[in-house]
């Protein structure tokens, strides 16, 4: 056939594969698009969750069942990994995801799947709590009985999941690692002395069923003086504070609200501390308050034996901005009022106001 009159063909050919393929898009039942995309987005996001699109709808509203329960903070993710994502126009759970409805009947045998490296916490950080590992950088200005001066204070740690999903349906469960740096610098002073440095390391394990989630937690906490303070303060008295902890922490959440309490016991000191200590807070979050920003309110409380079970509160409130990922970040103004949580100077009132810029990874 002469080269010049099969062009002609191929083209028609290739223009008719393309209209097929037009077609066959075009009779592609939309619902079952949304239903693939968003199981296919689920599963990179939220593996642990093991969540499934139980139906959709035409106006683009799917209904997202899980074989484990949730509680509102995760749902409150779902949803705006969802709401940023497009397609899909609004979330309804079903009844799989209330722990408190009806048990669904058991089934003969329940798998357990073990999910690897998850990026979502169960037992969701305190946000009042100023030992609570994760980054943060905050200007305070503190007052104690000897002195008054412009602090910063500087946080870098985060938690790590290392394995999630032990057992089936009974509900959620992880492992993790946490690590952080606490440090407290004198921005009075001519070269910004470090003041103290504490390093924290944990090993925790949680559990959620709805809206309870529970964290049984062992870490390490050891404190350290400033080489610059201690040049500055010949004087100072020096104690070599470092202690293994065992905590125990349940948290109840419904719509906007979350409570948690609990304690711990030292199982080691250094000095020799008495042991036993109180843990308590209350937090609101309002998603979406002013535009793509949440409201963030939240207050934590501890009491020590070793401090003659003397409180000590720490209040924060601010705006959060988050993205489609699981980053955030918090601009928060803090009041606490109490005994240093400064491991080096544990036994000293102190009262500090200021503002902290708080993040999420």
């Amino acid at each position: 056939m002469d080269r010049r009159t099969s062009f002609p063909l191929k083209l028609r050919r290739l223009l008719l594969s393309i209209l097929l393929l037009w077609s066959l898009c075009a009779v592609a039942d939309p619902q079952e698009y949304l239903r693939g995309y968003v199981e296919g987005l689920l599963d990179i996001r939220f593996p642990e969750l093991a969540l499934r699109v139980a139906r959709t709808t035409a106006d683009g509203t799917v209904t997202l069942a899980s074989r484990t329960c949730l509680g509102p903070s995760q749902k409150r993710d779902v949803e705006y990994l969802l709401s940023k994502a497009g397609h899909v126009k609004a979330v309804v759970w079903d009844r799989s995801v209330d722990c408190e409805g009806e048990a669904p009947a058991p089934a003969a045998e329940t798998p357990v799947e073990i999910h690897a490296l998850p990026e979502q916490e169960l037992f969701a950080p305190l946000l009042a709590d100023p030992r609570q590992p994760r980054s943060s950088m905050s200007y305070q200005r503190y007052q104690t009985p000897s002195t008054e001066f412009a602090a910063a204070s500087v946080a870098v740690g985060q938690y790590f999941g290392l394995a999630s999903g032990f057992f089936g349906k009974s509900g959620s469960s992880q492992i993790g690692i946490q690590a952080a740096v606490f440090a407290l610098f004198n921005l009075d002073a001519p070269s910004k002395d470090l003041v103290n440095a504490d390093y924290w390391l944990g090993f925790p394990l949680s559990y959620r069923k709805g809206p309870w989630s529970y964290l049984v937690r062992l870490y390490h906490q050891s404190s350290h003086l400033g080489d610059e303070f201690i040049l500055g303060n010949p004087g100072v008295n020096r104690v070599n504070l470092s202690y293994e902890d065992l905590e125990g922490l349940a948290s109840y959440e419904w719509e906007k609200w979350r409570v948690y309490g609990g304690g711990g016991y030292m199982l080691h000191t250094e000095p020799d501390l008495k042991r036993k200590h109180v843990h308590g807070g209350i937090e609101f979050v309002q998603p979406r308050a002013a535009g793509e920003l949440s409201l963030v309110a939240a207050a934590d409380v501890r009491a020590s034996e070793e401090l003659d079970w003397r409180a000590s509160r720490s209040y924060q409130v601010g705006f959060e901005f988050r993205s489609k990922s699981p980053r955030r970040v918090r601009l928060m103004l803090e009041y606490f009022s109490g005994h240093s949580p400064n491991g080096q100077f544990y036994r000293e009132p102190l009262r500090y106001t200021g503002m902290g810029l708080y993040f999420r990874f």
